[in-house]
């Protein structure tokens, strides 16, 4: 009877859905589309659906129990806020740079980075090339801003990227629309946008040619987990947990 109830344990378990524990610090949050952006180490940002969206903050230190959907983002079934971080580190490809704000793409989340405003003009007009591979250390300010504290160019070209954003279709190429930011992507032939159409919040992986152009190689919708998760399975089940800023204290990336 022992051995029965053994069995049926470790197969309950083997049945059980996917999932991940991980931890990390909010970077950037969007209430209206159930995404927020995620550090996962000092190099890698992942996007995460979650309905938790609505009452987190840049800077809060999160724990997540998740499953990776088919595009590489993922469903959070738990997101729990365990404390606060002052400075988060990432790296990502350099979209555009002012004198005022850098953007950057990383993990498919567009991130501006705001400019000190006591460095000197020609270090502000400085600074690493678009289209190349930084790594950004920022400080979390005021009103979930991201505050530049150093910028290092890892790669003076970055192979590609990822853009979170709302699609339209044109006759040679695609524009994705974030919120800071607009790329316009070659469509390469054979590459099918039946699916597709105005107006779809998408998930577009891309890749930087030799003469600066951006090529679209990967397409998926991305307005909640379901869709993102094109391989027919169900997304079972919502957030649960959280709550305030439960106790973790004041924590640094």
């Amino acid at each position: 009877m022992k051995r029965l109830i053994l069995l049926l344990v470790l197969t309950a378990a083997l049945l059980a859905p996917a999932g991940a524990l991980a931890s990390g610090v909010v970077l950037k949050v969007q209430p209206s589309s159930h995404l927020v952006a995620v550090t996962r180490s000092s190099t890698h940002v992942a996007l995460v659906h979650t309905s938790a969206a609505t009452r987190l903050h840049v800077g809060q230190r999160v724990s997540l129990t998740a499953r990776t959907l088919r595009n590489g983002t993922l469903s959070a079934v738990n997101v729990r806020v365990v404390g606060r971080a002052h400075t988060v580190r990432f790296r990502g490809m350099l979209l555009s740079r002012t004198r005022t704000t850098l953007v950057v793409s990383a993990g498919g989340a567009v991130l501006t980075i705001h400019r000190a405003s006591r460095a000197t003009s020609s270090a502000r007009d400085s600074g690493p090339p678009p289209g190349s591979q930084v790594a950004v250390t920022a400080t979390v300010g005021a009103d979930d801003e991201l505050d530049e504290d150093d910028v290092n160019v890892v790669a003076p070209v970055a192979p590609g990227g990822q853009i979170e954003g709302h699609l339209t279709l044109g006759t040679t190429g695609v524009t994705v629309s974030s919120e800071h930011m607009t790329l316009v992507l070659k469509v390469p032939t054979g590459f099918d946008l039946t699916k597709f159409a105005n107006g779809d919040e998408v998930l577009a992986s891309f890749a930087q040619q030799a003469d600066g152009t951006l090529t679209l190689t990967a397409l998926s919708g991305d307005e909640n987990a379901q869709r993102a998760d094109d391989d027919g399975r169900d997304d079972d089940g919502g957030d649960h947990g959280g709550g305030g800023d439960g106790g973790g204290g004041s924590g640094h990336d």
